[in-house]
């Protein structure tokens, strides 16, 4: 049996063609048309010679015609190649409708952008057919090349000053008219608020402690306040607890009614009451938890982005923790495989524009000299890269190793600094909390408070 032929690309030649005469015909169309096209969109190997050449002649400010563009392609020794002058007053005889011009230019982008997704997915073909990569990493090279390819679709032009003044007003107009120093996704803490303006899209937020302080609750007691205010999906992919147990804390930090309540069926009517009302919010909150272990970055991105195209839209992933993540393969070492997975998880952040808030656990010199020691940057558990990759870094600090328990079986509330040890685009600094560990959830301590 024959092979099934190969298909035609893409392609309107007549499309070429018009936008070509219109280009020799007329400076402004040719400005307008310079800003949608490159060489490479155009199919016909003659056409992106020529339009290449007009393009030359106007970035020297040189005038464009029949008789620039031949003098031009033949000082290049392409005028052959191009049709020769024969060809090009051919073209110019294709006199359009100039306010047709820009439209032809279009149908030749789409044209462009059609063949590239052709070729980005036979490129994913070859990659299936050789069997050399895992298939999470095809479907995430597969994704980029989709997105490279999409990313053509929007003009990357600049921005003049008056368009940005326009955009700065815009901002500063929806500040004023909500009174609020939050230009971000509000985390629910109003000082951490005033010190960040909020969670932005693009960010890469690490909050580093060490075990048993009181990440994974801040997370989601953030992560809650997120899907709350701001109406906005948020993903929280737990690579250590299950959603059981994550649900517990939620629940009982929503409610107010600690988990040791239920025990010996011992609680109130009214912390019933609340603890109902408190499901009926949570249930219609726009949180969703993947509980995935060993999950490396690349099924990360491909949940995150499935979450989003399901919820027509995201608001925040947060990952917990950094450290349980797997590499893809082919680092050498634990700490390259980190690094890898901090910089994918600083990548996701910006193809998303959402905050990416990872947890990260501190290395042992943490408490190496007492737990009254402050952590630092250099803290950061197995790698630098975490430290350079991170737009914000919050630590989670206890100042006191007492372990004495409550009558209920619980510690203490206990007074805990959040401290901000880096922030690319603020102040650092400290802020007062209490741990409320029979609730699962953080407070800010009055400033008067000792």
């Amino acid at each position: 049996m024959a092979p099934d032929p190969e298909p035609v690309a893409p392609r309107s030649i007549e499309a070429e063609r018009g936008v070509l005469a219109g280009v020799m015909t007329d400076p402004e169309i040719a400005v307008e048309v310079f800003s949608i096209l490159n060489s490479e969109d155009f199919h016909d190997s003659k056409h992106a010679y020529v339009y290449k050449a007009c393009k030359a002649l106007d970035e020297r400010n040189r005038y464009i015609d029949i008789v620039t563009v031949a003098e031009e392609l033949e000082r290049n020794k392409l005028l052959d190649l191009a049709g020769g002058v024969d060809y090009l007053t051919e073209l110019a005889a294709d006199i359009p409708i100039l306010a047709s011009v820009k439209q032809y230019a279009e149908i030749v982008r789409e044209k462009a952008l059609l063949r590239r997704l052709g070729a980005a997915s036979r490129e994913t073909i070859r990659e299936i057919a050789e069997g050399r990569l895992i298939p999470a990493e095809i479907i995430d090279r597969a994704e980029k090349r989709v997105f490279n390819v999409g990313e053509k679709l929007v003009d990357q032009d600049f921005l003049s000053m008056q368009e940005l003044v326009g955009l700065g007003l815009k901002e500063f107009e929806k500040l004023n008219a909500s009174n609020s120093h939050v230009t971000g996704l509000s985390t629910g803490f109003d000082r951490l608020d005033a010190m960040t303006t909020g969670f932005h899209g693009g960010e890469l937020i690490i909050i580093a402690a060490r075990p048993s302080v009181g990440k994974t609750t801040l997370a989601l007691n953030i992560a809650v306040n997120i899907a709350r205010q701001e109406g906005g999906t948020v993903g929280f992919f737990s690579l250590e607890m299950t959603g059981r147990e994550l649900i517990k804390r939620v629940m009982s930090a929503e409610s107010m009614v600690a988990l040791q309540a239920w025990v010996g069926g011992n609680i109130s009517s009214r912390a019933m009451l609340d603890f109902t009302n408190a499901c009926e919010r949570l249930s219609n909150m726009p949180l969703y938890v993947n509980e995935h272990t060993g999950l490396t970055s690349l099924e990360l991105r491909a949940g995150a982005r499935r979450l989003r195209k399901k919820c027509g839209g995201l608001a925040a992933v947060f990952v917990d923790y950094l450290q349980l993540m797997r590499g893809v393969g082919g680092e050498e070492n634990r700490q390259q495989e980190i690094a890898r997975i901090s910089g994918d998880l600083k990548a996701l952040a910006k193809d998303l524009d959402v905050p990416v808030v990872a947890l990260s656990q501190l290395s042992r010199r943490a408490v190496t000299d007492g737990p009254s020691r402050v952590p630092r940057l250099q803290d950061l558990r197995e790698s630098g890269a975490i430290e350079q990759d991170a737009d914000l870094v919050l630590f989670l600090h206890e100042d006191s190793s007492d372990e004495t328990l409550s009558d209920t079986g619980y510690r203490e509330d206990r007074n805990v600094r959040l401290i901000i040890g880096k922030q690319r685009n603020g102040p650092r600094g400290e802020i007062d909390m209490t741990f409320q560990t029979r609730f699962g959830r953080f407070i800010e301590r009055p400033w008067d408070q000792d």
